[in-house]
């Protein structure tokens, strides 16, 4: 049999003999056995295999089997206490079959039609071959598709396995400052890490803007003492204590101090003054 020929010959048959969809789901789903077996011409198959293909009961099986084999598209023989066997029926090949309507069968053909010189006998008519394309497109139908894998879901998830990595980076960075630390990363402490990555904050921002905090809140010459836990800082201590911000000068007692000692990092040229001297006095 031709898995695909035989498919549409099934299709244009339904034109003029309708089926129940779960009649038509047993064809198809014996088809398909069928042709996993290699198509043998009588093959086995159980009921409980053909119910959870077709995902009915068991009588139901039998009744919508009954009507295959009163319409002749299938032949079945009850082997008592064994499985049942079954023979398909070609609809090709078996114009009997419940008036299966003529068409021209799809094949490969050697020769043009061949107009028959005899008066009783009919026209021999040999159908024209069809180009491999189209033979390959009817036989692609049959078959799951391939096609090339999307790029943007692989995106995705390549994005989400570098947000978890960014996540743990910076919860680990917040309990290394000894803040407040944190036992458990918790579902509402991701999402507001990641909120903030959505919002355009880098990784190095973020964790600059908790360098800034814990500095603020351990030297004395600032007047800020409170202590946010990691996920009110993400929501509202960010934008203050980011370097942009320049917190490590707003939160000064002293405003009188320069913003280099305020971070610790004095700088030993600051104070260094150019002086004029002629090259006859050195």
């Amino acid at each position: 049999m031709n898995y695909v020929r035989e498919i549409n010959a099934f299709v244009d048959w339904l034109e003029t003999n309708p089926l129940d969809a779960p009649t038509q789901a047993l064809w198809y789903s014996l088809m398909a056995i069928n042709n996993k077996c290699g198509w043998k011409e009588w093959f086995t198959v159980a009921n409980l295999t053909l119910q959870a293909k077709v995902r009915v009961s068991k009588n139901t099986i039998l009744k919508h089997r009954s009507t295959l084999v009163e319409k002749g598209l299938i032949q079945y023989e009850n082997q008592g206490r064994e499985v049942g066997r079954y023979r398909m029926v070609s609809l090709i090949n078996n114009r009997s079959v419940n008036n299966t309507p003529e068409y021209e069968p799809i094949c490969e053909p050697e020769h043009e039609p061949i107009e028959s010189t005899s008066v009783n006998n009919p026209p021999i008519r040999t159908p024209k071959q069809e180009p491999t394309d189209s033979i390959s497109a009817k036989i692609a139908l049959d078959l799951e598709p391939f096609c090339d894998p999307n790029s943007a879901p692989l995106y995705k998830q390549n994005k989400n396995k570098l947000n978890q990595k960014d996540i743990y980076t910076i919860f680990k960075h917040w309990n290394d400052q000894k803040i407040i630390t944190h036992r458990n990363l918790t579902e509402s402490t991701k999402r507001h890490i990641r909120n903030m990555l959505a919002d355009g904050y880098t990784v190095e921002e973020i964790m600059a803007a908790i360098d800034n905090y814990a500095e603020v809140l351990n030297d004395q010459q600032y007047y800020w003492t409170y202590r946010w836990g990691l996920d009110e800082f993400l929501l509202r201590g960010v934008d203050k204590f980011k370097s942009a911000s320049h917190p490590r000068t707003n939160f000064l007692k002293d405003k009188a101090k320069t913003p280099q000692q305020a971070q610790g990092g004095v700088d030993k040229y600051a104070n260094y003054v150019n002086r004029n001297v002629s090259y006859d006095d050195i």
